[in-house]
């Protein structure tokens, strides 16, 4: 990268982390940050109890009781990355915690970038960047102790190793590929949905190629086939009854209901999916996902011609159909859970960057090529809507404190381990 390059991802950060680190000391009690409170506890289990015993798995203790299990619903990774924080730091705070899912966000936001300059120009990929800081779904959901922040950074270390891969051939692409399938197995699921998505765009390309290629190919199958036996053979190893908690197969099975509330509408389910869409990625960045997607299925149109202008305009189409495809199939393969979880389209964020990129970069030469008003202020609508838009929904989140979540929390505290930072505190058990 150029130096005025790497001054703007250094702007772009500052400006991201200035976003991510509203509240960082304040205690769970925003929508969802119950998931905080969740694997902070587990996180003291590794740091206190020893990976002797936790055996390196999520891992619940109950001191009163004496009870004791295992939460195997997800790979250990966060919670792991969490006790080593707790571990070098000293401290379980919530800022600590937080930092965590921060610096890996952080670490997305520069990989989207350097992304990006390899199939747009440098200033659109800066312009990326600051977009993932400020979309909602970044900004708010970057900060959330979870899955999400850490395994959407594996995910754009396939991403880029796929187009470091497409580009030249090289090895490492195929390897930083690899890398990320290993490091989003240890974190969460959705990383195998984009590894799965990368592999049969990997074989498509490598059939075309003549003499046909192989071992691409088999790589990324065996380090996907690879990790998931992993992940099951560890959580199987550590606790073979606890191994039924993986509930893959009951997500699978049960994702049109949840808890048994009944059928699921998919009218309904579908307009939900959209106002989650709308609220955290703006209006602009649905309409922008959604002309996009159209202009996949009518790649031959004068549309598409518009938007895919690139350096390599199939490396960019198929970058879109990885990215959106593999967000769309995670949303669906449990749509029961992604109805009431509004961090379920996270993994949407590289495809709606893309999107609202290639919609106002179309814009923008068009109002410039035929002189005409009507497209430079549709784009200058856009810009003000996903400025205004994301503004609006974070200065709600993160002045609406979620009762769901501070009950959440409070049970937990009533029967786990108490961060050390509460110890001695009344009224907090």
């Amino acid at each position: 990268m150029s130096r005025r390059v790497t001054l703007g991802l250094a702007f772009v950060l500052l400006y991201a982390f200035a976003i991510l680190s509203i509240g960082l000391t304040r205690e769970w009690e925003l929508l969802h940050e119950d998931n905080g409170a969740l694997h902070t506890t587990l996180a003291l289990g590794h740091v206190r109890l020893g990976l002797a015993r936790t055996r390196a798995h999520d891992y619940f203790f109950e001191p009163k009781s004496g009870l004791e299990g295992r939460y195997g619903a997800h790979p250990p990774g966060t919670a792991l990355a969490l006790a080593g924080a707790f571990w070098l730091t000293g401290s379980d705070t919530p800022a600590v915690a937080r930092l965590v899912a921060i610096a890996f966000h952080l670490g997305s936001i520069a990989l989207m970038i350097v992304l990006l300059c390899h199939v747009l120009d440098p200033l659109t990929a800066l312009i990326g960047g600051a977009l993932m800081a400020t979309l909602p779904m970044g900004a708010f959901f970057g900060r959330m102790v979870n899955y999400e922040a850490l395994c959407l950074f594996a995910i754009l270390m396939q991403l880029l190793g796929y187009v470091l891969w497409s580009r030249t051939g090289s090895r490492r692409g195929l390897a930083l590929i690899a890398a990320g399938i290993v490091v989003g197995g240890l974190v969460d699921w959705p990383a195998f949905f984009f590894a799965g998505a990368m592999t049969i765009a990997a074989a498509v390309t490598c059939a075309r190629r003549r003499p046909v290629e192989i071992g691409p190919v088999a790589l990324l199958a065996a380090a996907t086939g690879g990790m998931a036996v992993l992940d099951v053979a560890h959580l199987w190893s550590v606790a073979p009854a606890g191994a039924r908690s993986l509930r893959l197969v009951e997500k699978l099975s049960s994702g049109p209901t949840l808890g048994g509330s009944g059928a699921l509408d998919p009218l309904g389910f579908l307009v939900g999916q959209l106002e989650i869409a709308r609220r955290y990625y703006t209006d602009a960045g649905l309409i922008s996902a959604v002309v996009v997607a159209a202009a996949l299925l009518v790649r031959r149109r004068p549309i598409a011609a518009r938007l895919f202008i690139a350096s390599d305009p199939a490396l960019l189409q198929r970058l879109l159909l990885i990215t959106g495809g593999a967000a769309v199939a995670y949303v669906l393969v449990a749509p029961g859970w992604a109805r009431i979880h509004a961090y379920w389209q996270f993994y949407a964020l590289p495809y709606v960057v893309l999107a609202m990129l290639l919609v106002g970069h179309g814009l923008f030469r068009l109002g410039r090529e035929r002189g005409e008003i009507w497209p430079r202020a549709l784009l200058a609508a856009l810009v003000v809507d996903a400025a205004v838009g994301s503004a609006t929904t974070l200065h709600y989140r993160h002045t609406t404190p979620s009762a769901h979540t501070v009950r959440q929390v409070s049970d937990l505290r009533a029967r786990t381990m108490l961060p050390a930072y509460l110890e001695g505190k009344p009224g907090e058990r």
